[in-house]
C-alpha cells in the first residue's frame, strides 16, 4: 500500500489520532499542518497521495478556500474532515470537487473506506487520462478508428497532407506535417528531414545519413541531425 497521506488539522489531538490509526492501516503520515499556509508548501514538497483536509483551521485560509488552491496547484485528491454540515457549507464544499466528506465524530472504518475508495477513484481516472493521451481517433470512410502512438511508425508529409504509417495500417491525413507534429506533442516523435517526422522507438539503425526503420530507409536532414542524435541512447 505504502500510500502518502498529509492532515491538514488544527486540534492536534485528533490530527495524532487519526495518524496512528492510519499508520496502523499501513499508510504513510507525509505531514500534518494546522494551517493553509504551511499545508501547501508541504503538499508541494512533499507530494502526497491524498489530503485529509478539515474545514476550521489556523489562519486566514479556511479548509474549503485552501481546497481551492489545491485544485489549482497540485491536482491532488482530497477528502474533508469536518463538523460543519449546514447547507452553507455543503453547497461551498460541492463546488470544490471532492473525494469525500466524513462528518466528525468518524470511526475508523469509516476514515478507512473513504480514503480506499478516493484513491481507487483517482487512479481510475489518471489511467484514463493516460489512455486518452497515449491514442487518438482517425476519420477513415466515415469510421473512427483508434490509433495508438506507439504503433506509428512515422509520418511523412505530402504538400498539404501527410501519410501516417503504421504498424499495421497507413491513413492519409489532411494536415500538414507540423500540424501533425502539434497534434501529437510527444517528444517521442522528432522531426529528421522537412518531409519526415519518426516515432524513435521505432528506429532498427541509423547509417551514411540515413534511419532505418524496417525496410523504409529515410533521409535524415542536416538541420535534424544534432537534434536525432541527442534524443537516441548511446553506448
Amino acid at each position: 500500500m505504502n500510500k502518502k497521506i498529509y492532515i491538514v488539522e488544527d486540534e492536534p489531538l485528533i490530527a495524532d489520532t487519526i495518524a496512528l490509526a492510519l499508520s496502523k492501516e499501513g499508510y504513510n503520515v507525509c505531514g500534518i499542518a494546522d494551517n493553509a499556509k504551511e499545508a501547501l508548501y508541504d503538499i508541494d514538497d512533499l507530494k502526497p497521495d491524498l489530503i485529509l483536509l478539515d474545514i476550521n483551521i489556523s489562519g486566514s485560509i479556511n479548509g474549503i478556500e485552501l481546497a481551492k488552491k489545491i485544485n489549482e496547484k497540485f491536482k491532488v485528491p482530497f477528502i474533508y474532515l469536518t463538523s460543519l454540515t449546514n447547507p452553507q457549507t455543503i453547497d461551498a464544499v460541492k463546488k470544490t470537487n471532492p473525494s469525500g466528506f466524513l462528518c466528525k465524530p468518524f470511526n475508523e472504518a469509516g476514515l478507512r473506506s473513504n480514503i480506499e475508495i478516493a484513491l481507487f477513484k483517482y487512479g481510475q481516472k489518471k489511467e484514463e487520462k493516460k489512455l486518452i493521451e497515449n491514442s487518438f481517433f482517425i476519420k477513415n470512410k466515415g469510421e473512427l478508428i483508434r490509433v495508438q502512438k506507439e504503433d506509428i511508425n512515422y509520418v511523412e508529409a505530402y504538400d498539404n497532407y501527410t501519410k501516417l504509417i503504421c504498424c499495421k495500417s497507413n491513413f492519409l491525413l489532411s494536415f500538414t506535417l507540423k500540424k501533425i507534429e502539434e497534434k501529437l506533442n510527444d517528444q517521442n516523435f522528432i522531426r529528421i528531414h522537412r518531409s519526415y517526422l519518426i516515432n524513435i522507438n521505432k528506429i532498427d539503425s541509423l547509417y551514411d545519413g540515413y534511419v532505418f526503420i524496417g525496410t523504409k530507409k529515410l533521409p535524415i536532414g542536416k538541420s535534424y541531425k544534432e537534434q536525432l542524435m541527442n534524443s537516441i541512447s548511446l553506448l
